[in-house]
């Protein structure tokens, strides 16, 4: 057992002996956290970090599979671990220079794995904005004025030909955009200085099982090593208790450093605007962008962008969308929605510009399904799934648009990509969405005249996994 423990444990065989010899409580846990801190941590870093869904298409129509990527940064964080492990494992056995650096060494992991998400937030924005998106889509679907609880009364009558969809734009944006100062700063906008961070529904959403586990890890093999100086250095928790609270102060206000630039040159760029200097208000943007490049990816950024460049004069996607959406603003809508629908092949997939165009020819599908045209909104729907195929909210309104055609076997496709992308969203409230897909299934099998399948997916929604 002593080659074991040493080459399991930093801390080396004789430790971890004299700690099990001893038979005392707390020395028998902090052995334990010890042992099993490094073992959580190299699981952690072979098990994925951040999923996002994203779709692999197929031939045939509406066919294809979705699976979850990871973005660039959780592979500096997974090798990263590694790494520390290895100096962990590597490090020598004495137990006075253990004490010293080895300890330092799994806090500094522990701050730079606590740094994640606002890694992911700054390094990966495009694979935070598609979180983002999707999170939306299905908050729209579960919220309290979203279709789930608005079809409450009238989903089981009529074999669900009495629901009206909810048509309100999608949220589109990662975090909202800091337009304050530090001296704004007071307690009812702890959330939103939480979202700086990446601490944000969309990312827990995303959230693989490895990141928790080389927390959880690294604050076990924390806790046994601490526990170890703690009694070699009477007076070391208070001394590391101070240091901690300073080096995570400095940190923080590092990381908020560049939300506070950004939000002054929006500021900056808004004064610009009112005073009509718009070539100044678009440098000022640009620079708020590239301190801050997550606002890149919202959608009122790239709006006000848009109209900046429209009244300039130029013509670029973010002034045709914007006067796109100018044309529906006016009740032009057969006019924004050719425009759209002629720029949707252009724009860059899972760019801002495309969830835009996205969000616009959702809006007016789901005008035409509620006012009773169900073929134009189908047709629409199609395209927009053909664009965005992981779309949860195209997905629910293109399920009840089948239903209303008598379409089953283009319903049953949709339900199931439905079910796949939902494998990639941890919310116990999915469970509500995946049920009402089953509903739309029991009633187009009774359309179809199959009593039997249609039980089958009334009993499957009353009993679907957690």
């Amino acid at each position: 057992m002593k080659g074991f423990f040493q080459r399991l444990h930093p801390a080396g065989g004789l430790w971890v002996r004299r700690t099990l010899a001893c038979g005392n409580l707390p020395g028998l846990l902090a052995a334990a956290a010890g042992i099993l801190g490094p073992l959580l941590i190299g699981l952690g870093a072979f098990l994925p970090w951040f999923l996002v869904a994203a779709f692999v298409p197929a031939d045939a129509p509406l066919g294809g599979t979705v699976r979850g990527i990871e973005p660039g940064i959780t592979w500096v964080f997974r090798a990263g671990c590694l790494i520390a492990l290895t100096a962990l494992l590597a490090a020598t056995r004495s137990p006075e220079v253990r004490r010293k650096h080895a300890i330092r060494l799994v806090a500094a992991l522990l701050l730079a794995l606590s740094l994640f998400p606002a890694a992911v937030l700054h390094c990966s924005p495009d694979s935070a904005a598609r979180a983002a998106w999707l999170w939306n889509q299905h908050d729209q679907l579960t919220g309290f004025a979203g279709d789930i609880y608005t079809s409450q009364e009238v989903r089981d009558a009529t074999w669900q030909q009495r629901i009206i969809v909810v048509n309100e734009p999608l949220d589109n944006r990662i975090i909202k955009l800091p337009g304050w100062s530090p001296a704004a700063l007071e307690w009812g906008r702890f959330f939103e200085v939480a979202e700086w961070f990446g601490l944000s529904l969309w990312f827990s959403q995303a959230l693989g099982r490895g990141w928790a586990l080389a927390v959880v890890g690294t604050i076990l093999l924390l806790l046994g090593l601490g526990r170890e100086r703690a009694l070699a250095e009477p007076g070391f928790l208070r001394r590391s208790a101070g240091r901690s609270l300073a080096i995570v102060a400095i940190v923080l206000a590092l990381a908020a450093l560049p939300f506070f630039a950004a939000g002054h040159f929006l500021t900056r760029a808004r004064d610009l605007v009112r005073s009509g200097d718009f070539v100044a208000a678009l440098a000022a943007l640009d620079r708020a962008a590239a301190v801050l490049p997550a606002i890149r990816e919202d959608g009122v950024f790239f709006l006000q962008v848009g109209r900046l460049e429209s009244d300039l004069g130029r013509t670029t996607p973010a002034s045709d969308f914007y006067r796109a959406q100018r044309l529906a603003e006016d009740g032009f809508a057969d006019q924004a929605q050719a425009a759209m629908l002629a720029a949707l092949p252009t724009a860059q997939p899972d760019s801002v510009w495309h969830r835009e165009l996205v969000k616009g020819l959702i809006i007016r599908a789901i005008n035409e399904l509620n006012s009773g045209q169900t073929n134009p909104a189908i047709a629409l729907l199609e395209t927009v799934l053909a664009a965005d195929p992981c779309n949860l909210k195209a997905n629910y309104a293109l399920q009840i648009a089948c239903l209303r055609a008598g379409r089953p076997d283009e319903l049953r496709l949709l339900a199931a990509r439905m079910r796949q992308t939902y494998r990639f969203l941890n919310t116990p409230t999915k469970r509500a969405v995946l049920a009402a897909a089953e509903e739309h299934l029991a009633s187009a099998e009774l359309q179809s005249g199959a009593p039997a399948q249609a039980l089958a997916h009334w009993q499957r929604s009353k009993r679907l996994p957690k």
